[in-house]
């Protein structure tokens, strides 16, 4: 089966499990998608351009929230990043065993991981935001927010407990540098380092604090 023909059969056949639940496949591009009125959910599909028919061809996943204005993702997980498959970084859809991994383990992740949170921001945004703002989006990597998603849909004392936590889950090297630049750009004075200045040129959760002055009292965190 040619490279081509491999990863578009896999990935209609995923795909084909979700069109009942409001998601649409674009066959041209790969990706599936669900709309509502402030947000896109995405499921991408990648391979590479370097396969090889019936030796090497690549597959493997993304989700994402985009907003549907800006069109700048808010969240975004693949399955590299949670370790699917296990020990590799893509399913090789020339062994047929594979294509039979991939597609079992991509589905089990979509609707355990990915499914779920659409659905959530979808159908209960206000208690989506508050447990985005507790747990993060995907805790189990860690405190992942955007706090302009929480400004946006919950509300400014959400958005300033949500800069709390982030600020707390930062290492502690960059913990100083968030705190030094904060202190001296909430003041309204220049960046103290080159990681204030950075964090200004591309949507952040330090420029969200910034630019809309979110309040983080440092003295009940870790120092």
């Amino acid at each position: 089966m040619k490279a081509n023909e491999a990863f578009d059969k896999v990935c209609g056949l995923i795909a084909s499990n979700y069109s009942e639940r409001g998601w649409k496949y674009s066959k041209s591009s790969h990706w599936m998608t669900k709309k509502d009125k402030k947000y896109t959910y995405k499921v991408f599909f990648y391979t590479s351009w370097n396969n090889i028919s019936d030796k090497n061809v690549v597959f493997y996943s993304e989700f994402a929230i985009i907003n549907s204005n800006s069109k700048r993702k808010i969240f975004h997980l693949d399955t590299r990043q949670c370790n699917i498959p296990a020990g590799q970084l893509y399913w090789n859809l020339a062994n047929e065993q594979q294509q039979h991994s991939a597609l079992y383990e991509c589905k089990k992740w979509l609707d355990e991981t990915c499914i779920p949170i659409a659905e959530n921001c979808i159908n209960n945004p206000d208690q989506f935001v508050k447990q985005v703002v507790a747990e993060g989006f995907y805790p189990l990597l860690g405190y992942i927010v955007d706090i302009d998603f929480v400004l946006n849909e919950g509300s400014r004392e959400l958005a300033e407990e949500a800069a709390k936590r982030y600020y707390d889950h930062l290492k502690a090297s960059v913990q100083k540098e968030f705190r030094d630049n904060y202190v001296s750009m909430m003041a309204d004075e220049d960046a103290v380092s080159a990681y204030g200045n950075n964090m200004m040129r591309n949507p952040s959760n330090f420029r969200t604090i910034i630019e809309n002055k979110i309040n983080i009292d440092f003295s009940y965190m870790n120092q």
